[in-house]
């Protein structure tokens, strides 16, 4: 009797970059006629994956997904600004750059009303396949990871999905922090991406930990990027101090942890596949960066470097199974 396999759905943060393994998803979904939670037995999520996962998991009945691919498109197209409002002139944007220096850019009121609006009363226990969604706790120095198969078990590990969504997308710099009570504890949570951006390692552990009999080889893995830009920073960094780096640590940060972690599952499963775009144009790679024109531009450079390469498509038909992307 052939082994059983486990097949993982991976998503990075990255802030309205989401679009980008949204843009996949949907096509996955198109190529097999199946929704996510039907192609996966898992789907793990940092930041703005998280709330991804929570998208295509939660079930208001058990059965259906309580939003598509679509729905969750419009929260990072055109829902975009009310999470990061854009500065209207040159004056306004100077100020927040100045302003940046001592708070975090954006309120965080937009999301969260766009959090509860989506999710509802949704809890983490509604996930109709097991999710897992990643934060950092400041206050305890904790790892918290929000999953739903502990809070099916025990309720008081139960959670609203607006609040884990909200814990998790807590982004340094970006959104002050997130203050709420979980695993009896009041907590202080900031984005996962501060420590596991792309939280591949994270569902192959869970999973091995669930099944013991489970072996490393009998994993896939499809690992979805939100798009990669390294400013070519070169010598400059040799005499950087905190000034300098402030800008660039936290995207520096979230990125080597992503090619690390991706590094670490590509030796570990059995199948590992990961989708990631590059991004040339320094204008569009801020993950905050809520212009219509960035989103059409990473539009663009899904259809060009995913679906236009043969090579890409030829992998992720192979991973589904499919004769034919």
């Amino acid at each position: 009797m052939a082994k059983k396999k486990i097949r993982i759905l991976s998503i990075d943060g990255g802030g309205l970059r989401g679009l980008v393994p949204l843009l996949i998803l949907k096509r996955i979904e198109e190529m097999t006629g199946k929704k996510a939670h039907e192609l996966f037995d898992m789907i793990a999520g940092t930041s703005t994956g998280g709330i991804i996962a929570a998208g295509l998991a939660a079930s208001r009945d058990g059965k259906n997904p309580a939003m598509d691919a679509d729905r969750l498109i419009e929260l990072y197209t055109s829902k975009a600004e009310q999470i990061f409002p854009r500065s209207k002139n040159v004056f306004s944007r100077a100020w927040k750059k100045v302003k940046a220096a001592f708070v975090p850019k954006f309120s965080p009121d937009g999301l969260d009303r766009l959090l509860r609006e989506y999710f509802g009363d949704l809890a983490l226990s509604s996930a109709m396949v097991p999710i897992i969604i990643t934060s950092y706790d400041v206050r305890n120095n904790e790892v918290v990871m929000f999953k739903s198969r502990r809070a099916k078990a025990d309720p008081s590990l139960d959670a609203p999905l607006h609040q884990a969504c909200r814990a998790t997308s807590a982004a340094p710099t970006y959104f002050q922090s997130y203050e709420m009570r979980y695993e009896g504890k009041a907590r202080t949570c900031v984005d996962g991406g501060v420590y596991v951006n792309n939280p591949a390692m994270a569902a192959i552990a869970d999973a091995l930990k669930q099944d013991p009999k489970l072996r490393p080889l009998d994993i896939e893995v499809l690992s979805l990027g939100t798009g990669t830009y390294m400013e070519m920073i070169g010598d400059k960094a040799e005499s950087w101090g905190l000034a300098e780096w402030a800008v660039p640590i936290t995207s520096t940060m979230m990125q080597a942890t992503s090619f690390a972690a991706a590094y670490e599952a590509e030796q570990v499963a059995g199948r590992h596949l990961r989708l990631q775009i590059s991004i040339s144009d320094k204008r569009r790679s801020d993950m905050a960066d809520s212009d219509p024109a960035t989103a059409e531009y990473l539009r663009n450079l899904v259809e060009n470097q995913v679906f236009g390469d043969p090579l890409q498509m030829s992998r992720l038909a192979e991973f589904f199974s499919l004769s034919e992307a």
